[in-house]
């Protein structure tokens, strides 16, 4: 990896955000009301790492739908908002005039603009769980009783006023001195904010993952800690 901006970037997908279907706007103003059921953590291989649990992308998935309807393969073609936070600019690099016209478009909405960092948009289901979980995903319902709406959820996540989340604040090596953060931090902190209600059985390997690997092992260990907070 010869810099940051590659380090958390899913092999599977590329910076650019053209994998969105849907213009973003449209999903929120439709899902901006409506309370937000279940999140899905994924956790993306990094292409030059063969498998180390701790060095892996993550984002989420914010959907409508409950748990059980996700794992019953009930609704895989329905959609959520895919939010990540990376070392994504919206305005330079190989794929800027796809993520100048995604923007454009509606299809990616970045948080703090030209600042770069934090962005998301849409996915279906199925198109989230084939792309960016190929090490493996979390399916987690959201209690009933901290259930917000997108609006609100984006609000505490990332307040505008903070400009915590920006591109500048990312460092993928930063492992020691947490000066800056990265994807992972930012799941720990959504995490918190969500409040799910989590159980090991609620994670499942992706086709990267080997059959010997414990469950709890594919999951990076800030993220299982964070988790175990909210185990039922």
């Amino acid at each position: 990896m010869s810099s940051s901006s590659s380090i958390m970037r899913s092999s599977s997908s590329s910076s650019s955000s053209s994998s969105s279907a849907t213009k973003i706007g449209e999903l929120i103003d439709k899902m901006g009301q409506t309370p937000i059921h279940s999140c899905i953590i994924a956790i993306n291989s990094i292409k030059g790492n063969d498998f180390y649990h701790n060095i892996a992308h993550t984002a989420l998935l914010l959907t409508t739908k409950k748990r059980k309807e996700i794992m019953k393969g009930q609704c895989q073609n329905a959609e959520g908002i895919l939010i990540e936070y990376g070392n994504y600019p919206p305005d330079e690099g190989k794929d800027k005039k796809d993520e100048e016209d995604n923007i454009k478009n509606n299809l990616v909405i970045y948080r703090y603009k030209e600042k770069g960092g934090l962005r998301y948009y849409t996915n279906t289901i199925e198109f989230f769980l084939k792309k960016f979980c190929d090490v493996g995903y979390v399916t987690l319902d959201i209690d009933k009783d901290n259930q917000k709406s997108f609006y609100n959820l984006i609000d505490i996540m990332a307040p505008l006023s903070e400009n915590k989340w920006i591109k500048e604040n990312y460092n993928a090596f930063d492992l020691v001195f947490k000066k800056s953060q990265n994807c992972q931090d930012f799941v720990c902190h959504a995490i918190d904010i969500l409040k799910p209600i989590y159980d090991v059985s609620y994670i499942k390997k992706g086709k990267k993952c080997s059959k010997d690997v414990n469950e709890q092992n594919i999951i990076p260990d800030c993220i299982l800690k964070i988790l175990n907070k909210y185990e039922k």
